[in-house]
């Protein structure tokens, strides 16, 4: 496996995505930032890919300055991995944060419109399939079970947002209150309903951009059937607990250095804790950025 730098701020805005396995993909996602939204910075975190993505990013990097990777040790949750973005992002200084998938489901010509709705005035901007003028390419099962989880979310929680799972988002990190995002106590697929909950409840400005949605076309889907149950849980503990999240100061660590991996991405944990959102306490292997 390859040793990353440490990733360097060189805009004011960062494009995230997560990568477990998809060397299919991320190569052709990357060319996409480049031609829609070139001079950002991208972050991808890559929790431990077998079938040489971290090689493939790794060759990339040799000539695109733009481009960061943060390697960890293994399949440390999809939620864990955005909230390493989040923070990483904070502690450089960016102005704005974009997260997408690294699947190709998401069009990064669909980057540069979430940023003007930001422009716009938008606290946070939401890419969504179920918003007038949004598609989405999936049939049968899978089209009814994103249907009716984000439907019934919308019901439930009585908000007019249409869009709650997917991953395509931008923010003004000016106007997200650190620990917002960083806090959210979901390490899985839970943690974006979490956010769009959160982002609405703080009395954000959420707008929605439509989009197109496309299923994946190398690799296949990373959803744990389980994820269903824990989504349904997920949802009716949102709806029980409607007070705003106020997350404590000092919800974002203190920045000091992991003391397995040595990175600063340590945020409070249960009972006076610390976790780092790196390695969770599972030290340095050879895919650790020096």
């Amino acid at each position: 496996m390859p040793v990353f730098a440490t990733p360097r701020r060189t805009s004011d805005t960062l494009v995230f995505a997560p990568t477990y396995n998809e060397r299919g993909n991320i190569g052709q996602l990357l060319d996409g930032l480049v031609v829609h939204a070139s001079g950002v910075d991208v972050l991808i975190v890559d929790d431990g890919s077998t079938d040489g993505t971290a090689e493939l990013l790794a060759g990339r990097m040799r000539f695109d300055p733009h481009l960061g990777v943060i390697a960890r040790p293994g399949k440390l949750g999809i939620g864990s991995a955005h909230k390493l973005a989040w923070l990483h992002a904070r502690r450089l200084g960016y102005a704005r944060i974009v997260t997408l998938d690294a699947d190709l489901s998401h069009d990064p010509a669909d980057v540069p419109r979430l940023l003007a709705a930001l422009d716009a005035g938008a606290d946070v901007a939401l890419g969504s399939r179920f918003a007038p003028g949004g598609r989405i390419d999936y049939t049968g099962w899978r089209l009814f079970l994103s249907r009716t989880a984000n439907g019934l979310a919308r019901r439930v929680l009585g908000t007019i947002v249409t869009e709650y799972t997917t991953s395509l988002r931008a923010a003004r990190l000016d106007r997200v209150r650190p620990g917002l995002v960083e806090a959210v106590n979901n390490d899985g697929y839970g943690f974006f309903l979490a956010c769009v909950v959160r982002f609405t409840r703080a009395g954000l400005t959420v707008v929605e951009v439509p989009i197109h949605f496309r299923d994946r076309q190398h690799g296949s889907s990373k959803i744990p059937r389980l994820e269903i149950l824990r989504g349904a849980a997920n949802l009716a503990r949102l709806a029980v607990a409607r007070a705003p999240a106020r997350p404590a100061p000092g919800a974002i660590g203190d920045g000091a250095p992991c003391p397995d991996c040595g990175r600063p991405y340590r945020v409070p944990a249960g009972r006076g804790g610390m976790r780092c959102l790196a390695c969770f306490g599972h030290g340095t292997n050879a895919a650790v950025e020096s």
